[in-house]
Formats: C-alpha cells, sequence, structure tokens
C-alpha cells in the first residue's frame, strides 16, 4: 500500500531488502524509507550500513531505529528526556529475573528486542521461581514494573505532529497489539499527543508508534516502535495513514533537495 501511495504522488520507487542496498544506492536516491531493521544483522555489517548512509536522507535513521529498537536503553533515553516510563532493567541471569521481580512483586518480562507483542509476559513474586526455568542460565531480558492500568494507549507520530490515537484492549492477554487480536476503540489526541510527539523526538526518529499505559498518575511511555504497522489506528480513525506517511517522505526529500525533483 506505501508503496502504491509513493507512486500516485508521482515517485519512482523501488522496494529492496534492507541487507541488498549497496551504499551506492543510498547515494541514487533522494530518499529511503527504512522500514524495519533485520532482528539478526551483525555489528560489523550493521556499522557498515551507518557508514553508507552518511549524506543521505534515511527515514528513519538507522541509528535511531536501533536505539528505539532497544527496550532497555531507548526506556533509559527517555528517562533522561524527563519522559514518564516505568521502572526498567536489564537483567542477564535467573539470578538477576528473581531478584527484580522480588523486589518489584509485579513485573512484565519482554525480550530486549522484539516487536507485535511477541515474548511479552507478566510475572509475580509468586510464580518467578517457576517462571524463570524457562530461561537458560544466561539470558538477556527486559524487566519492567507493573503498573496500574486505566487504558492502553498507542499513538502514531509523524513529523512532529500527531496523527492519531487508539485505545486497545485486550482482556485475554498482557500483550494489547492489533496484530494478536486486540480490539481497538477510538481515542483523543489531546491527552498523550504532547508526550508522544517528546518520545519520539528524544530518540531520534522522524516517525513512530508510541505505546503508552494511562494510570493514576497520569501516562507513561512504555515503547516506542521505530516501524510501526497502522491498520488499526487507519480503522478507527478513518484517516489514510498510508497517505500520510508517503506525503510525509516526499515533502521531506524535496526539502532536503531543495525543490528539485523526487
Amino acid at each position: 500500500m506505501l508503496y502504491s501511495a509513493l507512486e500516485k504522488l508521482g515517485a519512482g520507487v523501488r522496494l529492496m531488502s534492507l541487507m541488498d542496498v549497496s551504499c551506492d544506492d543510498f547515494a541514487k536516491y533522494d530518499v529511503v524509507l527504512m522500514r524495519g531493521l533485520p532482528y539478526h544483522i551483525d555489528i560489523v555489517s550493521f556499522n557498515s550500513l551507518v557508514t553508507c548512509t552518511k549524506g543521505s536522507l534515511v527515514i528513519n535513521d538507522p541509528m535511531s531505529s536501533l536505539l528505539a529498537r532497544d527496550k532497555f536503553s531507548s526506556m533509559k533515553v527517555l528517562e533522561e528526556y524527563g519522559v514518564p516510563v516505568p521502572k526498567t532493567f536489564l537483567v542477564k541471569s535467573r539470578k538477576e529475573l528473581v531478584e527484580v521481580v522480588s523486589e518489584l512483586g509485579e513485573a512484565i518480562i519482554k525480550p530486549l528486542s522484539s516487536s507485535l507483542g511477541i515474548g511479552v509476559e507478566l510475572v509475580t513474586e509468586d510464580s518467578v521461581n517457576y517462571f524463570v526455568n524457562k530461561f537458560p542460565f544466561r539470558f538477556e531480558a527486559v524487566v519492567q514494573e507493573h503498573l496500574e492500568k486505566v487504558r492502553d494507549v498507542r499513538v502514531l507520530v509523524i513529523g512532529n505532529k500527531a496523527i492519531g490515537a487508539m485505545y486497545r484492549i485486550s482482556p485475554f492477554s498482557i500483550a494489547t497489539n492489533y496484530s494478536k487480536g486486540a480490539e481497538v476503540e477510538p481515542a483523543p489526541l489531546e491527552p498523550y499527543a504532547e508526550l508522544a510527539i517528546e518520545a519520539v523526538r528524544a530518540l531520534g526518529l522522524e516517525y513512530g508508534g508510541v505505546d503508552l499505559i494511562e494510570t493514576p498518575e497520569g501516562p507513561k511511555v512504555i515503547e516506542v516502535n521505530p516501524s510501526p504497522l497502522w491498520l488499526g489506528l487507519s480503522k478507527v480513525t478513518k484517516r489514510d495513514i498510508t497517505s500520510i506517511i508517503a506525503e510525509y517522505v516526499i515533502s521531506r526529500a524535496y526539502e532536503v533537495k531543495s525543490g528539485s525533483e523526487v
């Protein structure tokens, strides 16, 4: 859909796997819209990729995307910028996992990097000793405090503007992703827009899906997705989000190229 939306705006579009893009390709095109990073790219290959992008317009920037994909580091950066987030810990052993969950009482455990709600679990102080046997002796996982949730919210931010918001409801799962069957309802932008924009900006992204938990103390950001899906949001907002993203990408290309043909 995004490919077609860009073509309708008169852009010449080429769809490529990120692993097949050469340095010359980055230099050749006015803009590269990067929809995700491979989950198993090695650090040397990624460093080469970043070097190739220097001087090119890439949305989102690879380093910013990598930061957002890191569910521990991104929370720490947001915390430094004053964005309200849950207490977040990185654990690397069964012992650490038991200690952190015992301290929190209830906790959300998630992979260091994943999407679509995969691997997200709710663990309590009572269940952690059973749960920990699922893990090898050495591993990496992110542990967040389990917040008292009033509502679960997703806000899409594009170019420093909040485009739409929705409530996500999943009575049978801790993960509330639309792709996993959660129900969605329209949500007002006003209570969440400023916080969502701040979170996306703090991570250096041009667009992103911001997941928030509305708590009795106010909304808190729990994740920022640098390659969000928007089918659920399009459904509840009745907006053509695909075209909005395409128009933003084209406008950025013209902005950088000072009006030259895209």
